[in-house]
């Protein structure tokens, strides 16, 4: 019997011969993040760069463990996890050297979060965006010399509370002008990560805080 590569797929998931290409299929732009399973899931980091190596093109466990140099068991693991909470998909199989192979992709483009704040956590979903954020950069400037396009503002500003809600909706707005974007199948993904939240008390004027 052949051996299914990270996990089970549905019987409606034809077997191709493998010179037949696995097609991208077209997904939903945005799925809300709303229950506790999926928000567990999409919190682990290393969860959070498989479901990156997959949102442009299906792949096998086999194939994003190389991409991640880890072992396809581990990666299966948490193919396991995101596919028990819908996050991931098999949109294919294929016949490989007598080996039947699961394709996975993500279940939407991208991933939006809406749960209330002592579900989530007030911290978790924030510091895990800037996190990964932070690492992937991290990544890019030591692996690529060559003039990426990049850019990078961190800046204080002293705002009514008025005034910081319109410039956290003009981020907003942004934010959704990226993903009405269609993607170029010949272009590179790029990482786009926008915050705007209130500074530590240290930076804030001296007379707020006394007594």
């Amino acid at each position: 019997m052949a051996e299914l590569q990270g996990g089970n797929a549905p019987a409606a998931v034809s077997v191709l011969p493998e010179e037949v290409p696995v097609v991208m299929p077209d997904l939903p732009l945005v799925h809300v993040i709303s229950t506790v399973e999926e928000f567990k899931a999409l919190g682990d980091p290393l969860r959070s760069r498989i479901l990156g190596i997959i949102q442009y093109q299906p792949a096998t466990a086999k194939q994003i463990a190389d991409r991640l140099g880890m072992s396809p068991s581990s990666v299966g693991h948490h193919l396991h996890v995101l596919e028990d909470a819908g996050l991931v998909q098999v949109v294919a199989r294929r016949s490989i050297r007598g080996t039947i192979a699961n394709y996975y992709t993500r279940t939407a483009f991208f991933f939006d979060v809406d749960l209330p704040s002592e579900i989530a956590g007030r911290e978790t979903v924030g510091l895990n965006l800037i996190t990964q954020a932070r690492e992937e950069m991290a990544e890019v400037l030591s692996q690529r010399q060559d003039d990426v396009i990049r850019h990078e503002s961190f800046l204080h500003f002293k705002l009514s509370a008025r005034r910081a809600r319109l410039y956290a909706e003009r981020l907003q707005e942004l934010v959704n002008t990226f993903l009405r974007e269609g993607p170029d199948s010949e272009g590179e993904v790029y990482d786009f990560y926008a915050a705007l939240f209130l500074a530590p008390p240290a930076l804030q004027d001296a007379s707020l805080h006394s007594a």
